[in-house]
Parts: C-alpha cells; sequence; structure tokens
C-alpha cells in the first residue's frame, strides 16, 4: 500500500513540475530522469508482490509515463536520456564479458556454436521467409519487385533476430543464478547479438544497393571489418586500462570503470565503433587474461549502477507505442511466434547434436527470445536509412514485436530460472532488486 501511495505522490509532483520547465531543457532532463528513477522504483515493489520480475515493474513505469499513455516523459525527454541508455548498454557489456569464463565455456562450444547456427542464424531465414508470405498484409512491399522485396524481407529478418544481453543479465541478477544453464544463456546471447551486428551490417549494404543501385563492395568490407574487429581491439585495450588501474590504485575502480563506460557510450559511436562489443572486450579480458581481480570491481559496480539500470529499462518502456501494438498485434504475433519457435527448435537440435545437459536443453533457447536495445536502435537504423521507401514500416513491425517481447519475455524467463534449479546460487548484490 505504501509504495502504491509514494508511487501516486510522486506522479502528482511530476505533472505539477512539468508546469515550470520545458521538455528540452537540462532542468526537464534532470527532471525526467528523477522522475523514472523513483518511479521505475515503487513500480517494481508493487509488481514483485504480484510474483512478477521487477524488471517488468520498471518497463510498465516506462509505458505509462511516456508519450503513449500519461505523457510525463516525452520524446523529447527521452532523446535527451540516450547517454543513459549508451551508458546502461556499455555497463552491461563490460559486466557480461567479465562473466564469461572461458574455461567454463570451452567444454560447451558446441553446443554454444549450435545454437548460434540452428537458432540464431536459421531464425534470420525464418524470419525472413514469413515476412515474405505475410507480403500481401504488409503495405510496404507493393512497391518492391522479387529481388528487391527478397532483401527487405532479409534485413528485416535480421534486425528481428537480435537479442538482449541486457533482459538476461538483469533476470539473473534479480533471480542471482548461476550454473550451466545461465552460462549458456549469458553466452550465447553475447555471441548471438555480435553474429547479428555483423550481418546486418552486410545485409543492410546488400539491400541498399538491390533498392538504390550500386554497391561499393571493398567501402562495405571495410566498414564491417573496422567495426567488428576494430572495436575488439579498442576493447582490449580498455581492459587493459581498467586492470592497470585495479593493480595499482586500491580505492574508486568501480566510480573509474563507470567512468570509462560514459566516455565510450559517448564517443564509440562517433568513430564507427561499436560500444557494446568494446566493452564485451574489455570484459573478457579482465576475467580472463587480466591478473587484476576483477572479482570485487563488478561486485562494487553492481550496486553504482542502480539508478542507471532503473532509468535505463523505464526509458526502454517509455518507447513503446502501444496503439501501434495493437493495431499489428496479428502481424507481430506471428513474426514473435516464429522467431521464438526457431529459437526452440534450434537450441534443442545444437543440445541434441551436443550432446548438452537435459537442463539446458529444456531452457537456454529462451535466453535468446527477450528484446530490448539492440533491436530497437537497428529499428531506427532501418528507419533512417530507408526513409523513403520501407522505412517507417520495418520500424513499425519491430517495435511491435520488441514490445510484445519485452512485455512478456521477462516474466517467462524468471520462471525458466527458478525452474533450473540454478536460481539463488550466486552470491552478491542484486541491482536488479535495489539493492536489497
Amino acid at each position: 500500500m505504501i509504495p502504491l501511495l509514494l508511487l501516486l505522490a510522486v506522479g502528482g509532483m511530476m505533472q505539477a513540475a512539468r508546469s515550470f520547465t520545458t521538455d528540452t531543457s537540462l532542468a526537464g532532463t534532470e527532471l525526467a530522469f528523477g522522475y523514472l528513477l523513483l518511479a521505475s522504483y515503487f513500480t517494481a515493489k508493487i509488481v514483485n508482490r504480484l510474483g512478477l520480475p521487477k524488471l517488468t515493474g520498471y518497463i510498465i513505469a516506462g509505458i505509462v509515463s511516456g508519450p503513449a499513455v500519461l505523457g510525463f516523459v516525452t520524446k523529447d525527454m527521452g532523446h535527451s536520456l540516450d547517454i543513459v541508455k549508451d551508458t546502461a548498454t556499455a555497463i552491461l557489456a563490460l559486466e557480461a564479458g567479465a562473466e564469461l569464463q572461458l574455461k567454463k565455456i570451452r567444454p560447451v562450444m558446441a553446443t554454444l556454436r549450435g545454437i548460434t547456427i540452428f537458432g540464431v542464424i536459421g531464425s534470420m531465414f525464418a524470419i525472413a521467409a514469413v515476412l515474405f508470405v505475410m507480403r500481401p498484409m504488409l503495405p510496404f512491399f507493393a512497391k518492391f519487385d522479387l529481388t528487391q522485396s527478397l532483401a527487405v524481407c532479409m534485413v528485416i529478418g535480421v534486425a528481428l533476430s537480435a537479442q538482449s544481453p541486457a533482459v538476461v543479465m538483469a533476470m539473473l541478477a534479480e533471480t542471482k543464478a548461476d550454473g550451466p544453464l545461465s552460462q549458456i544463456m549469458l553466452a550465447s546471447v553475447v555471441v548471438a547479438d555480435l553474429t547479428v551486428i555483423t550481418v546486418f551490417s552486410v545485409a543492410l549494404a546488400i539491400t541498399g544497393a538491390v533498392i538504390g543501385g550500386g554497391i561499393d563492395v571493398t567501402a562495405t568490407t571495410m566498414n564491417v571489418a573496422w567495426e567488428l574487429f576494430g572495436s575488439m581491439v579498442f576493447g582490449v585495450l580498455i581492459g587493459m586500462v581498467i586492470s592497470a588501474f585495479l593493480r595499482s590504485v586500491e580505492r574508486g575502480a568501480s566510480l573509474f570503470a563507470l567512468m570509462i563506460c560514459v566516455i565510450v557510450a559517448e564517443i564509440g559511436q562517433r568513430i564507427n565503433l561499436d560500444p557494446l562489443i568494446i566493452l564485451l572486450a574489455a570484459g573478457i579480458y579482465l576475467r580472463n587474461f587480466s591478473k587484476a581481480d576483477a572479482t570485487q570491481l563488478l561486485h562494487n559496480f553492481e550496486g553504482a549502477q542502480l539508478p542507471v539500470f532503473l532509468v535505463f529499462f523505464a526509458l526502454a518502456g517509455s518507447k513503446l507505442d502501444i496503439q501501434t501494438l495493437w493495431s499489428s498485434l496479428l502481424v507481430v504475433g506471428i513474426i514473435a511466434f516464429v522467431r521464438a519457435g526457431t529459437f526452440y527448435a534450434g537450441a534443442r537440435i545444437a543440445c541434441k547434436r551436443s550432446g548438452a545437459e537435459e537442463v539446458v536443453a529444456k531452457y537456454a533457447w529462451f535466453g535468446l527470445v527477450p528484446q530490448a536495445g539492440l533491436a530497437l536502435a537497428l529499428a531506427l537504423v532501418l528507419q533512417k536509412t530507408f526513409k523513403d521507401s520501407f522505412g517507417d514500416g520495418a520500424a513499425a513491425i519491430l517495435f511491435g514485436v520488441v514490445g510484445f517481447n519485452e512485455a512478456i519475455a521477462p516474466v517467462i524467463l524468471r520462471v525458466m530460472l527458478l525452474r533450473s534449479g540454478e536460481a539463488g546460487k550466486k552470491q552478491g548484490i542484486d541491482f536488479a532488486a535495489g539493492g536489497h
């Protein structure tokens, strides 16, 4: 009862404060950040008492507060908080990389490789095929011939196959899960995102050439190589810097790492490097090759990152357009079903071929289902790149599928982690629970 009353009080104060500031001012940005922080925290308290994940509470707070419902947080406010989104992605990437212990993953590499090939890459073709069949239901295909339609279906299919390490990391933290299933889930979404980023870059260039004519193969190859391998090299260098700090300075390591994440999030994309890959590489280096002890860094890091993650997931919710989702529910539902079904079939095939443990074969596939930051980023890329052709239509589908998966995937993932028996086996601060 008390969290609900506090939530209503925060909403009332936000409504009153909106009259004193503009959406694009610094005060408006700070107001939006503070409001989302409090609203998501109290909403999470309420939904958790109903047996739902706190992550779901964060997203619900964003949906209700966003332009589609109450309008407390406008689109301009959301854009001004993009640095929070980018920083949160960087933090999650650093943590995800540091959680990947190569010695533990090496015995299950066959399973991981199979999930990537049969599940992730398989889903790209399965979704593309479904989109091709559903062309009569999607008006933006009317202007394309057969070859162009195939290219458009493929690039949208690749974008829709994107995963969310953010959601998986949040649910692993909230349930404190650890074990073979948790390791496979985390490793699979990390590898999947790297795969999606690489394939999407190629598919985007090919689609642009098919629709607009002409393709610079050399330039495309160089751009993909720079983004992928350049980010990896830069990430290793960042890992070395953090490692040197850990070995030479006893205090302030978590704040130093947080500062690094903010800097990488700000400058990475400006030089065509991917912050996600950079911090993943840095985390993997810290955990597996550095002489510094990354365990204590991550333990302290978890407590410092709570405000960023509360606002990150609330922002993700605020950008969901409920009306668009509802109007395209049939198409979205079919795509979401095919996407999840392909992950399930691909993971089962991979686990059967590699002789994986039963718990992995039963539940690992669902780690690929949640979507958030990367899928939304790819939607915006398609919308901007092909604005005069199919960009808006493709973005609407992507936003709808992401919204659908954001609404249901965290709840199901939490249930699966609890049923797996791995929940509660990891020691550490639970940032998703607010430190208690």
